[in-house]
């Protein structure tokens, strides 16, 4: 597990995943992933790619880089996940908390020398006590203690259900040898 904080804010990231397993207001000890029995999880799926698998879940994630207020990790295609899927690709997904806001950014990297496909989901749980409302550019979250988490998903389609929002990017086709940035942030007040 992976920490990281400032004065407002903590965040957990598990290496198992890179998923976000806290966030912490720092000022009222709240945890917004937190219920009276069980503990929430924002992960990532790559569901495009093996749909009996979540590579995210199934493949190692390394740290990259670490400071106070920023984690980066990196998952990199295998000899095993290549025989499924034939490419060779790199996915980083860096946390960084700015004020009391968490921005989480994807660097996705094809490193081969052909078009590749590529599916990619942050899968936010709605857990009991809390509501959902879309609004333009971005979905709110409330709870009955007036805790709110604004997410502002700049490169993903928003899809809600009754038990978690699916931040997705379906359907990018990389070129060989390129890349390409993708980005949301959760605000907390």
């Amino acid at each position: 597990m992976q920490t990281i904080e400032n004065s407002l804010l903590q965040v957990s990231v598990d290496e198992n995943g890179a998923g976000m397993n806290h966030l912490v207001s720092q000022t009222e000890n709240f945890d917004y992933l937190q219920t009276d029995d069980k503990q929430e999880t924002v992960s990532i799926a790559f569901s495009g790619i093996d749909h009996d698998n979540n590579w995210a879940l199934d493949l190692p994630w390394t740290v990259v880089d670490k400071g106070d207020a920023r984690v980066s990790l990196t998952l990199i295609d295998t000899p095993e996940s290549y025989k499924k899927f034939p490419y060779h690709f790199e996915v980083m997904v860096t946390y960084t908390i700015e004020g009391n806001q968490v921005k989480v950014s994807f660097l996705l990297k094809n490193n081969s020398n052909k078009e590749m496909p590529f599916s990619l989901e942050l899968n936010v749980p709605i857990i009991a006590g809390w509501d959902s409302e879309k609004a333009v550019n971005s979905v709110i979250l409330k709870n009955e203690d007036d805790h709110t988490i604004t997410i502002e998903p700049t490169d993903f389609k928003v899809e809600i259900s009754e038990k978690q929002i699916d931040f997705v990017s379906n359907k990018i086709k990389l070129a060989g040898e390129t890349k390409q940035n993708l980005e949301l942030s959760f605000t907390i007040a």
